[in-house]
């Protein structure tokens, strides 16, 4: 499973799968959430988004941590599947960063990914939904852009020129108003 990984982190996908996909079944659960996870990230880093569903599936039952989930509800937006992204990405704020992540993205960055990857995907409603959560947490931080990136936000004017296309330009200077900035 090392040399799975190994392969993964140094962009050999395809070496990553072949090694990953006879141990996505073990009855050691430790080593299926490997394989599973390896497998899906492979396949989704190859943009066979759909292909790595299963995967990404199966790593999220066995590991349940909020990096699996993100990167389920990123496959599935990818593979045009919105309802099973808006599923999986609710379990990213109900879950735990997975015990040994050093570095791991906080979940206002993950958040405004997933907006991203929404608007890329044309699910406008959707990303709107998400942008007001954002807008919600840029309104408790305060115009600040320091404590913005503290708390793992992008710094507003980021935010804003992504979310701007969203939105009639009236509307989204009424949409803006309540920032107060």
């Amino acid at each position: 499973m090392n040399k799975a990984a190994y392969a993964l982190n140094c962009g050999r996908y395809q070496e990553a799968l072949k090694l990953g996909q006879p141990l996505v079944n073990t009855q050691d659960k430790a080593m299926t959430y490997r394989a599973n996870f390896v497998c899906g990230l492979a396949l989704y880093k190859r943009q066979k988004y759909e292909d790595s569903l299963d995967f990404l599936e199966k790593a999220c039952q066995f590991g349940n941590y909020r990096h699996d989930w993100y990167n389920m509800a990123m496959a599935s937006v990818f593979a045009g599947q919105l309802e099973k992204a808006e599923e999986a990405f609710k379990n990213v704020y109900r879950t735990n960063v997975q015990p040994g992540y050093l570095y791991a993205v906080p979940v206002p960055g993950l958040l405004f990914q997933y907006l991203k990857a929404l608007k890329k995907n044309k699910f406008i409603d959707a990303a709107i939904t998400r942008a007001n959560e954002l807008k919600q947490m840029y309104i408790g931080v305060g115009p600040d852009t320091t404590k913005q990136v503290q708390r793992g936000l992008p710094a507003y004017p980021t935010f804003r020129m992504e979310v701007e296309s969203l939105f009639q330009p009236e509307r989204f200077m009424a949409w803006e108003k309540d920032f107060r900035f």
